[in-house]
């Protein structure tokens, strides 16, 4: 299992998954910047954007506009999404299998995420996040049913 994506594709590892078509599973990040942190991951495994399949790269756009409009309704970046693909390891591309970021934003929020930005990957408050991560997942399944 060399790739954490790979192996959440194929049911090895566990993940808040909130949707799911032949390209794409989306998914609530582990290590999430701000509330709601979705991923929208690739199925295929391809390091860099060049690397996806044409089929795929056309679905993209159109899966993060669905999933901003849910995250919308479910009152997470009512005011603002970044979306955000590091594409290669010298843009901050943790894992190299493409995927997508939506983070929700709010006024006033930078602090917050210049913080977690920083601190994101230390063991800080794991339950609570795991808690939250399940809560948000649950919304934001429901947000799909009607977007």
């Amino acid at each position: 299992m060399d790739c954490v994506f790979c192996a959440i594709a194929g049911n090895q590892l566990p993940a808040q998954r909130i949707y799911e078509d032949e390209h794409f599973f989306a998914l609530l990040d582990i290590f999430p910047l701000r509330p709601a942190h979705v991923l929208i991951v690739s199925r295929e495994h391809a390091p860099l954007l060049d690397d996806l399949s044409a089929a795929a790269r056309d679905q993209l756009l159109a899966l993060a506009q669905r999933l901003a409009k849910a995250l919308r309704a479910a009152g997470y970046g009512e005011q603002g999404i970044n979306l955000l693909i590091n594409d290669g390891p010298d843009s901050n591309q943790h894992v190299p299998h493409l995927h997508l970021h939506l983070i929700p934003r709010r006024s006033g929020d930078v602090p917050q995420l210049v913080w977690r930005t920083l601190t994101r990957f230390l063991p800080l408050g794991r339950g609570r996040i795991e808690a939250r991560l399940q809560a948000e997942a649950e919304q934001l399944r429901q947000a799909l049913l009607h977007v």
